[in-house]
């Protein structure tokens, strides 16, 4: 196994696991999954905390009870539940005062970092951002633009949903008049003629007519009344009683 102290590029902890293949799996117990934790080729176990020190100086007292009078780096098993065993790496400053640095489970023999919820929020916002990218790019080839409707969407191919048809009294209402232009084409009229009002203003678009006064010399005609000519049968009576 690579030496811990060479430099070079750090790997990520969450991508990194151990097992000791010398010990069984079904051997592991609460009692001793620390020490299958704390040893050297495991590349999550810190050689300067105080399991180590207690390795060293082969204290016969309990390892949870040393570590109580102890600062430093120390790792502690926190939940057991066989084949799952959690160890905690913490930092302790004084015998009430603990701070967690870090989970590892333990499960079957294999080791792994917890991630932290940075991590585990960062993972689902990158997987998510392909899918994303996807359906952006598959709904943009739908997208389509006329200067009379404006932009909208033209979905060829598609299945059509049938829809179950429901008896109501709406239905046999008549259907309203459907309007003759859209809202694009009303703010698209609006504009022009803004615009057109803008260049050529109403008082300066037509000019007035001049009026000329009449003169003397003009005349009124009158009409005459019209002259109608009498019968011909009722000029002759009149004139013969007249000789008579």
């Amino acid at each position: 196994m690579m030496n811990r102290m060479t430099t070079g590029k750090v790997e990520n902890p969450l991508h990194l696991s151990f097992r000791n293949p010398h010990w069984p799996p079904n051997m592991i117990t609460p009692d001793n999954v620390l020490d299958y934790f704390c040893i050297q080729a495991n590349h999550f176990y810190d050689m300067g905390s105080c399991n180590q020190q207690i390795r060293m100086q082969n204290i016969n007292r309990p390892v949870e009870e040393c570590l109580r009078t102890m600062a430093g780096i120390q790792y502690i098993l926190w939940h057991a539940q066989p084949p799952l065993y959690i160890i905690c790496k913490q930092r302790r400053n004084n015998i009430n005062n603990v701070t967690p640095l870090a989970y590892y489970y333990v499960i079957n023999g294999n080791i792994h970092q917890a991630p932290d919820m940075y991590s585990v929020v960062q993972s689902r916002l990158l997987g998510s951002l392909e899918p994303l990218r996807n359906a952006f790019q598959e709904v943009t080839n739908y997208l389509r633009y006329n200067t009379a409707k404006g932009y909208y969407w033209e979905f060829k191919g598609r299945p059509q949903v049938k829809r179950e048809k429901k008896e109501t009294e709406d239905d046999e209402e008549e259907k309203p008049i459907e309007e003759r232009s859209t809202n694009f084409q009303k703010t698209r009229t609006f504009m022009l003629l803004d615009q057109l009002l803008a260049e050529l203003p109403a008082d300066e678009a037509i000019e007035p007519l001049e009026l000329k006064p009449a003169t003397a010399t003009t005349s009124v005609k009158e009409k005459k009344a019209p002259v109608f000519a009498e019968p011909t049968g009722r000029g002759s009576g009149k004139s013969a009683a007249n000789h008579e």
